[in-house]
């Protein structure tokens, strides 16, 4: 279950009112500030650098990643989850493996599915442990790609932001015959340079740190889950199965549901 963060939201919001205090304290006017062509060159050089770096199908996962920030995972999943598990075990014990086999089918979740199918055709632990961590390294790769993509980002639009001042200082020395006019072309140059580092500071960095540490939090349940699941294939008691996921030693205590930690 997802509930909406305010977080992300309100650090931006704090982030965009302080620069805009400076700007009103210096004097500047807002409207200086708004430079189409500058937007251009750092948005759109941005954009592209980061499809070129990642493609379409990696842009589109990165869309849907970035807006997972903009709520938080209350943990009922991985309770509900836990309480599936232990209820198989239990009906195992009556009806066979082939419930495995049944609610394998059912489950949207890769790991979950394959751990009970291993399960259902008696697999050994250790066959099912290396399978479950292959899935577990590739979500790994896949979540913190993500990451290093946004922090890739927030390369760009500095550099993009140089360009834009750059173009702008080569059409102010255009007007070389026309002095009055050269403080402020120069200075509305260097608008794309305030753009490429304002979007790297305050929006890529801060969202792929925070998209990390996301990913490394999901990971921790991950790997409990299929310490879970590997329990399960030994055929535990569900008791364990639930202390497997509990006491998992990359699983921190804060992070359980308060019906697990007891």
């Amino acid at each position: 279950m997802k509930r909406f963060e305010p977080a992300v939201i309100t650090g931006m919001l704090i982030g965009v009112t302080a620069i805009g205090a400076a700007v009103f304290f210096e004097g500047i006017k807002p409207g200086f500030l708004w430079q189409p062509t500058a937007a251009l060159v750092v948005l759109g050089g941005t954009l592209g650098a980061v499809t070129v770096r990642c493609g379409l199908g990696g842009l589109r996962s990165l869309a849907t990643a970035t807006l997972q920030l903009f709520s938080r995972d209350t943990n009922d999943d991985e309770e509900s989850m836990i309480a599936r598990l232990t209820w198989l075990a239990r009906s195992a014990r009556r009806d066979g493996v082939a419930v495995f086999e049944q609610y394998a089918g059912s489950s949207d979740d890769p790991l979950v599915a394959t751990g009970l199918l291993l399960t259902a055709e008696y697999s050994d632990p250790v066959v099912v442990r290396t399978t479950l961590d292959a899935i577990l390294d590739h979500e790994d790769q896949l979540g913190r790609r993500q990451a290093t993509v946004l922090d890739s980002a927030g390369g760009y639009a500095p550099t993009f932001g140089i360009l834009g001042a750059v173009l702008g200082l080569i059409h102010v020395l255009r007007s070389l015959d026309n002095p009055g006019a050269l403080g402020v072309g120069i200075a509305t140059a260097f608008v794309a340079t305030i753009y490429g580092i304002a979007l790297a500071n305050l929006l890529f960095f801060p969202l792929g740190s925070r998209l990390r540490e996301q990913h490394e939090m999901r990971m921790r349940r991950r790997e409990a889950l299929a310490e879970a699941l590997v329990a399960l294939s030994a055929h535990e008691t569900p008791a364990n199965i639930k202390q497997r996921f509990t006491n998992h030693p990359s699983f921190e205590a804060a992070d359980l549901p308060l019906a697990l930690r007891k």
